[in-house]
C-alpha cells in the first residue's frame, strides 16, 4: 500500500513534464508577405485550402501538422507565384525567394521542433512584363543576392546544429543552391520586356 502513493506521485510528475510542444497548442500563426504587397494568397495542405491571406501581408492561424503547406499567390500584372512550407519536423527550408513554382531547398532537420512551420514567408512576385532590360536584370540580381544571403544563414544554422551527416547536409544545400540559381537564370532568360 505504501507503493501506491509513490506511483501516483511519479505518474503526476510524468504527466506534468510532458513534451513541450503539447503546451504550445495545435495551431500557429503564419504571416504571408509578398513583394510587392497586395496579393491574394491561398494556403493548402493535402489539396485542401486551409487559409487565405488577402491582401498581403497578413497572418492566419494554421493547424500544425507533418504535411507541407502549398502557397499560391495571385496579383494583377504579375505571374502567379507558388511555393511550399515544410514543417521543421520534416525539414528546414529557406523559402523567402519562392516564386513561380521555385521551391525552397530542403535539408535534413537538425532541430528538435515538432511540426512547426516557419512563422513568416515572403514570396516574390515576378512582373508579367518588365519596363526595360535593366529593370529585368536588377530584379533577378536582387533574387540572386537574397538567395546567397539565405544560403549563408542556412549553412551557418546547419553547422551549428548538425550532429550527424553534416557533410551530406551541406552537400544538399550546395546542390539545391546550384539548382535554384539555374532556375533564376532560366526565368531571367524567359522574362518579357515591353
Amino acid at each position: 500500500m505504501r507503493l501506491l502513493p509513490w506511483l501516483a506521485g511519479v505518474a503526476l510528475v510524468l504527466l506534468t513534464t510532458g513534451c513541450a510542444t503539447l503546451t504550445k497548442g495545435t495551431q500557429q500563426t503564419i504571416t504571408v508577405a509578398t513583394d510587392p504587397p497586395g496579393a491574394a494568397c491561398t494556403m493548402s495542405r493535402d489539396a485542401k485550402a486551409v487559409a487565405v491571406v488577402n491582401p498581403t501581408p497578413g497572418s492566419m492561424p494554421i493547424e500544425k501538422g507533418a504535411g507541407t503547406i502549398s502557397i499560391l499567390c495571385k496579383k494583377q500584372g504579375y505571374q502567379d507565384a507558388a511555393g511550399v512550407l515544410a514543417s521543421e519536423f520534416q525539414a528546414m527550408t529557406f523559402g523567402n525567394i519562392i516564386f513561380g513554382g521555385l521551391i525552397g531547398i530542403v535539408v535534413d532537420a537538425a532541430s528538435g521542433a515538432m511540426h512547426q512551420y516557419p512563422a513568416m514567408v515572403t514570396i516574390t512576385l515576378e512582373p508579367e512584363f518588365f519596363a526595360s532590360a535593366a529593370d529585368r536584370d536588377a530584379f533577378f540580381d536582387k533574387l540572386r543576392a537574397e538567395l546567397n544571403r539565405e544560403v549563408a544563414e542556412v549553412k551557418d544554422r546547419t553547422e551549428k546544429m548538425c550532429r550527424d551527416n553534416c557533410a551530406s547536409q551541406l552537400a544538399a544545400i550546395e546542390a539545391g543552391t546550384r539548382a535554384k540559381m539555374a532556375e533564376i537564370d532560366q526565368r531571367q532568360a524567359l522574362a518579357k520586356v515591353r
